[in-house]
């Protein structure tokens, strides 16, 4: 008999199951990318069925793969401040507005700019309450993406402390805060209980048991957010360490003792950590992951077919097809704002191609990684020689590649690159008390077996590159667009 512990890793595009022994091995997978249907810009919502949908299909075929009598616990990593409002029943009133929604109540948002910007549920849940009072009026539960899983899971209505920072969490006592539901007049006994990672908070029901093939009682442990829990899975846990993550966005933690409150409006956000006493000061770019499924499924059909005829990874052919050009993409740069219509190309020339736009592309990611981790050094107060680095990017040599020129850094690369699922993995192992302690876990669990160092003459030109990036960036961000009011 061996130990294992299940994971639903539920992202933003899609929900992976895997199965990890106690060794930090992965035993079996599955992942279900949502359908979701296009919607207006500056809007981005969910049905919350979706996520619990993909856990059901993605845990019933895992689960056919491993012996699940050996199954010890289960643990979830979640999207982080994706809101979605429930009633006495539990049955959602409104789609989840998700983190990359942009609507939010003009008076609140000015306020959580002055606060440092961490607590943007707030403005989205006044949005609601202004504009959709017969909703707001039959709230129950507001519910992360967290809560509704763990509902699903256990019938409990909870989340854990990253979830909290977006909401009216004291981030010295990590609980509600009275003073902030009194401003906003969003009553405490709204939002879910909070626990913290590491904590058996219930047992699998009779009826999700049913639904996921797993036995029932099975211990629940809490996970936390996405990107705490790569932090931990990656072993980024002690002052100073740092990880970036690119998945459906670029994600670039920084370990500090405390919380930070950057300064100006720079959306840079505090965030504990599992590891006791300790907290990230994190910079995200959104959707630089989403521009390769973008020009993927717009521009690349003759690549698809091709995958799927010699069953390879349409990625792969994609990540070829930039290694024949050089770095710098020969002058296209590639400005990852689309998601909010500002999205631009500079410097397109007759001698670009496919394989310059999906470089382009990449270096677009990186970039807005060096971007972060040149603010996040400044504020945490030291440089760093190394960066650990996960998510679906990694998987591409080349992609590493340019992360490890651009941030001009050490390139640390896991055995295994879903940094979320492992995070969650340590959790629930250590919660159901096979280990004593987390940092002995990710001692033991935690591989790198790879390693990409920066190349000079590629150093060179990104560095030139990266002096047109940020301020270009920056300038198209604060401008409307010129296309109907944005």
């Amino acid at each position: 008999m061996s130990d294992l512990i299940c994971v639903f890793d539920v992202g933003t595009t899609g929900t992976r199951t895997i199965v990890f022994d106690i060794n930090g091995k992965e035993m079996a997978r599955d992942y279900e990318e949502y359908q979701i249907p296009k919607q207006p810009v500056g809007i981005s919502e969910q049905d919350p069925l979706i996520w619990w949908n993909a856990i059901k299909k993605t845990c019933n075929y895992v689960s056919q793969k491993v012996n699940t009598n050996d199954i010890v616990g289960i643990s979830v990593a979640s999207l982080r401040e994706t809101l979605t409002f429930i009633d006495d029943k539990g049955n959602p009133l409104h789609p989840a507005i998700t983190w990359m929604d942009d609507r939010g109540e003009p008076s609140a948002k000015e306020w959580v700019e002055q606060d440092g910007g961490t607590r943007r549920s707030l403005p989205k849940i006044v949005w609601l309450k202004e504009n959709k009072p017969e909703v707001y009026e039959k709230i129950s539960k507001i519910a992360y993406g967290d809560t509704i899983i763990y509902n699903k899971l256990c019938d409990v209505f909870i989340t854990d402390y990253t979830n909290g920072t977006f909401g009216i969490l004291n981030l010295e006592t990590l609980k509600w805060d009275e003073g902030l539901s009194e401003r906003f007049n969003i009553p405490i006994d709204l939002w879910p209980e909070l626990h913290p990672p590491g904590e058996v908070v219930g047992e699998l029901s009779i009826s999700a048991a049913r639904e996921l093939s797993l036995p029932n009682n099975i211990p629940v442990v809490m996970g936390s957010g996405d990107q705490q829990c790569a932090a931990l899975g990656l072993g980024v846990i002690e002052e100073g360490q740092v990880k970036i993550t690119t998945g459906t966005g670029t994600f670039v933690d920084y370990v500090t003792n405390r919380p930070i409150k950057p300064a100006g409006d720079v959306p840079i956000f505090s965030f504990p950590i599992p590891i006791k006493g300790k907290w990230t000061i994190e910079g995200a770019m959104p959707g630089t992951g989403t521009a390769m499924k973008w020009f993927k499924d717009n521009f690349s059909q003759l690549q698809i077919k091709e995958s799927y005829e010699k069953q390879i990874n349409v990625y792969d052919i994609l990540a070829n097809e930039a290694s024949t050009i050089p770095p710098g993409s020969e002058g296209l740069l590639f400005i990852p704002l689309y998601m909010f219509r500002k999205g631009t190309i500079h410097g397109l020339g007759w001698n670009h191609s496919r394989g310059h736009m999906i470089r382009a592309i990449m270096e677009s990611a990186a970039l807005s990684a060096q971007m972060y981790l040149q603010m996040l050094e400044a504020m945490g107060g030291a440089k760093v020689s190394e960066v650990r680095a996960d998510g679906g990017a990694m998987n591409s040599p080349l992609w590493a590649q340019i992360l490890a020129d651009i941030t001009t850094k050490k390139i640390l690369i896991p055995e295994v690159k879903d940094g979320a699922a492992m995070g969650a993995a340590i959790l629930g192992f250590y919660g159901t008390k096979k280990y004593d302690n987390l940092e002995t876990a990710v001692d033991n669990m935690v591989r790198f077996i790879d390693t990409k160092e920066p190349i000079k003459q590629n150093v060179k030109i990104y560095k030139k590159l990266n002096r047109i990036f940020m301020p270009t960036l920056l300038e198209l961000h604060e401008k409307k667009r010129v296309t109907k009011d944005l």
